[in-house]
């Protein structure tokens, strides 16, 4: 019980002291990556994900520069089942716009639970390419 109290109490400062631009977890559902900044992720064993592991990186600084649009879009990383996923929604040279899985060595993956991505939030994101105009949505 009186951990709970404490917990509250933590709580309640935090929400008093902060702006609603900087409630953590205690705001997930407004929090929004941001654009053309890698978000430092650990997983895969490694630190820092989209720094350290050179395929994921590789993509990142190509999407910098890529006229192709092919690099255009979201890169995330989800564990699922005890195990951790890149994830992207860019074409990556295909002609669809699915989701490409990735294991932590940049093997293809497949995950058939479609509840998988339909559950990828931006806490997850490690990369977005592109930053949308003023005004529009992400």
């Amino acid at each position: 019980m009186k951990m709970r109290i404490i917990k509250y109490v933590t709580v309640a400062l935090i929400l008093a002291t902060s702006s609603c631009e900087n409630l953590g977890e205690y705001q997930d559902e407004v929090y929004k990556a941001p654009c053309k900044v890698v978000v430092e992720v650990d997983a895969c064993g490694i630190k820092d994900i989209g720094h350290n592991l050179g395929w994921l990186n590789t993509i990142i600084n190509t999407s910098l520069t890529d006229q192709t649009r092919n690099y255009v879009g979201r890169i995330w990383c989800k564990n699922y089942n005890g195990q951790d996923y890149i994830i992207t929604d860019m074409p990556l040279g295909s002609a669809g716009g699915s989701y490409h899985t990735f294991t932590c060595t940049g093997e293809t993956a497949s995950i058939g639970d479609q509840g998988f991505y339909s559950s990828l939030t931006d806490r997850e994101i490690v990369w977005i390419s592109y930053c949308p105009e003023p005004g529009v949505e992400q």
